[in-house]
């Protein structure tokens, strides 16, 4: 291996590839602000799951609790593990991701466990060391959780277990969007609290506020709230009409590595489409392998202020555009894939719905495929070396 291999960083070598998304770490504590003056004397679990929305936890994180975010929740204990060992020393609550045999090292992890069925109950239970632990309650989504006719054993079970420290009781609420459905799944909720206090059991989290609950429904923001999406900023109309938040991924873009005339006929990979008259041609270095699908639709890209759609299909580290009425775009020329240049914008709404992939999807895998470069306003900052 040559010397100039060996001292080259593997940050280095990505950035020669011209091709990356920009996170706005302000954005982060922008919107942990907001949620602040949304949950009022409310704790702020930040939902820092799946690397934080494809964020990055550490960075994710560390802007989440420098705005005031209480807490932290992640869904991976890969994630724990990183939050602890870049010194974020607040309550990490773990959410269900784990099998009972493991109960052991994810007690190691330094955090809040999830009990959410009696396989769970009884690991947890029979561990020598002590653990705090949130129990999750289904209340009618269908997922994780005990149900109704679980509460009063569950939490008998749970009083009787020295090892674990019963810190609060949280649910996952589906359709916000209905009033109906919301009261009917509080009930529920309402029911498992009341017995939790039935087996001696004061003072514990109570959390059901998700994004878009907190943003729908102030009064059950309850004693913790655990915002994700929106701390990411990334939510779909109607709810983003519903506060001041602000895009955590702002942008992806590229650089032309080639710009050449197709003749007439047939152009684009993996299948034929036809083009009348003489095509100008741009390949810019990203494709489905950094998370845009590679059938069409694949929608456009701004050059020059301009807008140049995508030629057929993505392949896995190229997309095809077409430059023939943009004079000025050549090699080197800055592709905006998601963001504003000049005075137009593509975006995350616009750009999920031309691809149609729901936006909480696109974004979190456009920011975990792509390398990242973190911003802090108008100025680059360092990323955390894992």
């Amino acid at each position: 291996m040559s010397t100039a291999t060996e001292t080259m960083r593997l940050e280095d070598a990505m950035r020669l590839r011209p091709a990356w998304v920009e996170i706005d770490l302000g954005a982060v504590r922008h919107n942990v602000g907001v949620a602040r003056r949304l949950a009022g004397s409310a704790k702020i679990y930040a939902v820092c799951k799946g690397d934080g929305y494809g964020g990055g936890v550490i960075e994710v994180a560390r802007s989440a609790v420098a705005a005031g975010a209480d807490a932290l929740a992640v869904g991976a204990p890969a994630d724990a593990l990183a939050l602890r060992k870049h010194g974020l020393r607040c309550s990490i609550l773990l959410y269900a991701a784990t099998l009972p045999e493991d109960a052991a090292a994810v007690a190691r992890l330094d955090v809040t466990v999830t009990v959410h069925d009696f396989p769970s109950l009884q690991a947890f239970a029979g561990l020598q060391t002590a653990v705090e632990a949130f129990v999750k309650v289904d209340c009618g989504l269908g997922r994780l959780g005990f149900n109704p006719e679980d509460f009063p054993t569950a939490f008998a079970q749970l009083a009787a277990a020295p090892s674990v420290r019963f810190g609060g009781i949280y649910a996952h609420l589906q359709m916000p969007e209905d009033d109906a459905a919301v009261s009917q799944q509080m009930r529920v909720f309402d029911a498992a609290c009341q017995a939790a206090e039935q087996a001696g059991f004061a003072g514990f989290e109570r959390m059901v506020a998700s994004s878009r609950v907190m943003l729908g429904y102030a009064h059950l923001n309850l004693t913790a709230i655990n915002p994700g999406r929106f701390i990411l900023g990334m939510m779909e109309p109607p709810w983003a009409d519903k506060a001041d938040y602000r895009p955590v991924v702002r942008a992806v873009k590229s650089r032309i590595i080639q710009v050449k005339d197709q003749p007439e006929g047939t152009i684009g990979f993996g299948g034929p489409e036809r083009r009348e008259g003489k095509v100008r041609a741009a390949v810019l270095p990203i494709g489905f392998g950094e998370g845009f699908p590679h059938l069409p639709p694949c929608h456009e890209v701004l050059v020059c202020g301009q807008r140049a759609s995508v030629l057929s299909r993505r392949g896995i580290e190229h997309t095809v555009i077409d430059v023939t009425r943009i004079a000025d775009a050549g090699i080197g020329s800055e592709a905006v894939l998601l963001g504003t240049q000049g005075p137009d914008e593509i975006t995350a709404v616009e750009l999920a719905q031309a691809l149609n992939v729901p936006l909480l999807e696109l974004l979190p895998r456009l920011a975990r495929c792509a390398p990242r470069r973190y911003f802090d306003g108008g100025s680059e900052v360092a990323a955390v070396s894992l």
